[in-house]
């Protein structure tokens, strides 16, 4: 492989790996966290935490820093002396600062629109107060971004890292600590746990300031904005304008939820959505970040030397490759044990819901995730400016399709209905961000969109595999076999076959997609 594709490689693989330990850490931390708390919430209650509380936290925070994210890495940083680092960190906070006046116009609107809704409503006063903590938490985790974007544009995955792990951790203990201990309402529960999250976020990134303070690498010597930050800032605007359209691509579909769907209903997604995604916040969203990471800074070389997309190309395939694999065991194995897990799990008053069929729905949901998460992040790093602009038409059409969608599908499916609403929606991205791939690596010799995707022989092997779960599905867990033999010994046997079943796939896996793991491993091992 060639010299610049290894280096973009490195910087993803290491990225990954930094951002995966932190994942796996507090993920499952917070998957622990969840189980408890799923066991002693009813469904009603739990809905507050996993659907509304998460949209307002998720539009304030989404709206007002993704798209001062992505411009900020679009920032050139001549890593050679100390003097440029110094340049590129003063840029960043000439040009990231109103990220906290606008989350707190965000902030107030988004918690007084709700407060309005809810008052309307005739909404319980706890409810109103754990909005306002939401939005008070969204801010003061707003005030870290502009020290976020630094240390991304300096690569300090680590330094991300440690402070998610300290502040997921942290919330982890307060939300147990309160459920358990307190007789606290549920969403005051939820509220002080939001907060203690952000305190550490910015405790962690003002230590951070402090000592890049203390060795003079953040002043600002003039704050007046030169052509390059004003071209940052246009950039930044258009991926806001973005921003907001995958936000409504992205919870679309829950706000549909919250406005035709029971909180019963509400709450037996939001544990679908919390168990279902747990392998995109462990795998796929550090890969994503990463590689747009990556993409950024080899894209800056091959938008100026067209003649070196090939390697580009090639670091594309890989990542689509790798991630695309990790999907393709979720579809296969997911639908066969969402029943399964969610008894063993979270009890027989789950498992006998609604929730397995939109966990095993939801699990071949995964494999589009995967995929779309590395081509529009390979697409957002890349683009033009001018392209940008017809990006953000077309997601319009794109968010109007999953509207309706979602509204449609979730009155006739429910929680079902949502997931194939993003389905559809995940789907139409993939299919743009594969078109413009395939447009933007026209001029390199024997490229093809072939080349993303796992082989013919791991795709058959996946398909048998899942047929054989399936008739252990039947066989051991069908409801008369349950009754006769017990939960335990049955759900024993099923687990044996698909042990069984996934040695022997990933077995075939090594040896057919032996180029790309061997690619990845070694990048690892070489960051160690």
């Amino acid at each position: 492989m060639a010299p610049a594709a290894a280096d973009q490689l490195q910087v993803m693989a290491s990225g990954f790996t930094k951002l995966m330990v932190s994942q796996v850490a507090t993920r499952l931390v917070t998957f622990c966290m969840n189980l408890l708390v799923a066991r002693q919430l009813s469904p009603e209650a739990y809905g507050l935490s996993a659907v509304q509380f998460h949209l307002i936290t998720t539009s304030i925070l989404f709206l007002s820093r993704e798209g001062f994210r992505r411009g900020g890495l679009r920032i050139q940083e001549e890593q050679s002396s100390k003097e440029s680092s110094t340049t590129v960190a003063g840029r960043v906070l000439r040009v990231s600062w109103p990220i906290l006046p606008i989350g707190m116009v965000l902030s107030t609107a988004v918690c007084g629109f709700v407060l309005w809704r809810s008052a309307a409503q005739g909404g319980d006063l706890a409810y109103q107060q754990a909005v306002v903590a939401h939005g008070v938490a969204a801010v003061l985790e707003l005030a870290s971004e502009p020290l976020y974007i630094i240390s991304s544009t300096r690569l300090e995955f680590g330094r991300r890292a440690g402070i998610e792990t300290a502040a997921m951790i942290t919330k982890c203990g307060v939300t147990l600590l309160l459920v358990l201990g307190s007789s606290l309402q549920p969403a005051l529960v939820f509220g002080a746990s939001q907060l203690a999250f952000s305190c550490v976020v910015l405790g962690g990134y003002m230590w951070y300031g402090a000592q890049l303070w203390a060795q003079g690498q953040l002043k600002v010597h003039n704050w007046r904005l030169d052509s390059q930050d004003r071209q940052t800032l246009a950039i930044t605007g258009l991926f806001s304008i973005q921003a907001a359209e995958k936000l409504l691509l992205a919870e679309g579909s829950k706000l549909a939820l919250v406005g035709f769907e029971s909180s019963y209903n509400q709450g037996v997604y939001g544990l679908v959505a919390n168990l279902g995604s747990l392998v995109v916040r462990l795998l796929f969203t550090p890969v994503e970040e990463a590689a747009f990471t990556a993409f950024s800074r080899a894209g800056l070389r091959a938008a100026a030397e067209p003649a070196s997309r090939g390697p580009l190309a090639s670091v594309l395939a890989v990542a689509v490759k790798a991630v695309a694999l990790l999907g393709l065991l979720a579809v296969t194995f997911g639908p066969c044990y969402s029943y399964t897990l969610l008894r063993l799990v979270y009890g027989q008053r789950w498992s006998e819901s609604e929730a397995p069929f939109v966990l095993g729905c939801y699990t071949a949901y995964l494999l589009l995730l995967a995929v779309n998460g590395i081509t529009e992040a390979f697409v957002h790093a890349v683009l033009e400016p001018s392209a940008l602009k017809a990006a953000n038409a077309l997601l319009v059409v794109f968010t109007a399709a999953h509207v309706l969608c979602s509204i449609v599908l979730v009155k006739a499916g429910g929680a079902a209905g949502l997931v194939l609403a993003d389905t559809v929606n995940m789907s139409l991205r993939i299919a743009f961000s594969l078109w413009y791939i395939r447009r933007y690596f026209s001029e390199v010799p024997g490229f093809s969109i072939r080349q993303l995707l796992p082989s013919s022989q791991v795709l058959l092997a996946c398909c048998i595999v899942s047929g054989c779960l399936a008739a252990s599905n039947t066989a051991f867990m069908a409801p008369q076999q349950l009754a006769a033999h017990g939960f335990w010994r049955q759900a024993a046997l099923h687990v044996a076959v698909g042990v069984g079943c996934l040695g022997v796939l990933a077995m075939r896996i090594v040896k057919v997609e032996r180029a790309t793991i061997a690619q990845v491993s070694g990048l690892r091992h070489k960051q160690e």
